[in-house]
């Protein structure tokens, strides 16, 4: 198991500069579009319809995830950027967050300062996680990425902050000359 530190959290000024509006994953290659199509596929393979009611996602980027994996219409999305219902840091728009379903977490928490307070507060929030990030990304160039961790890391951040493990994918998009091998789970 590793998790390893990348660089530090920037300022406030640098991550406005970062990000000034949702990111679009479709913009981003071929492997963001696999990853999200897997997430969503790993999300309806494992959560019946009744699971799947009310979701999450406040680091939605373009909020697809959430969208296509609700069975309702309660979908509450946000992002550090303005643009949604909620904006500003994670760590503090999940306090305004009511209790979910299926909380969204997809390629967010390598952004983070402390990924595992916000899982222990995801995991009041939420019944469910569908949770993205790179593994293996050691040497990680981008430079929003403040952690790095293997696949055993991410679990263990997940089983400590209260989540049981019920499913695993990944898309490795090395394979074709991008970055990143990303992992994908269900939690419970």
């Amino acid at each position: 198991m590793t998790v390893k530190r990348l660089r530090p959290l920037p300022s406030p000024d640098e991550l406005a500069a970062m990000y000034p509006a949702p990111h679009d994953h479709r913009i981003y290659g071929r492997g963001h579009h696999e990853r999200v199509e897997a997430t969503i596929a790993l999300a309806v393979e494992n959560l019946t319809e009744a699971e799947r009611g009310v979701v999450g996602d406040l680091s939605c980027g373009n909020g697809e995830i959430a969208r296509r994996i609700a069975t309702s219409p309660a979908v509450h999305l946000g992002d550090f950027a303005p643009g949604y219902e909620f904006h500003g840091p994670l760590e503090e728009t999940l306090a305004q967050l009511d209790i979910v379903d299926v909380y969204v977490c997809s390629e967010t928490i390598e952004h983070l300062d402390d990924p595992f307070g916000v899982l222990l507060a995801i995991r009041e929030k939420a019944e469910f996680l569908l949770l993205s990030t790179p593994i293996g990304c050691w040497h990680d160039a981008n430079g929003e990425h403040l952690w790095a961790w293997d696949r055993e890391g991410v679990e263990q951040l997940l089983t400590s902050a209260g989540w049981a493990l019920m499913a695993f994918d990944n898309v490795d998009s090395t394979e074709y000359g991008e970055p990143y091998n990303y992992g994908i789970w269900v939690a419970a």
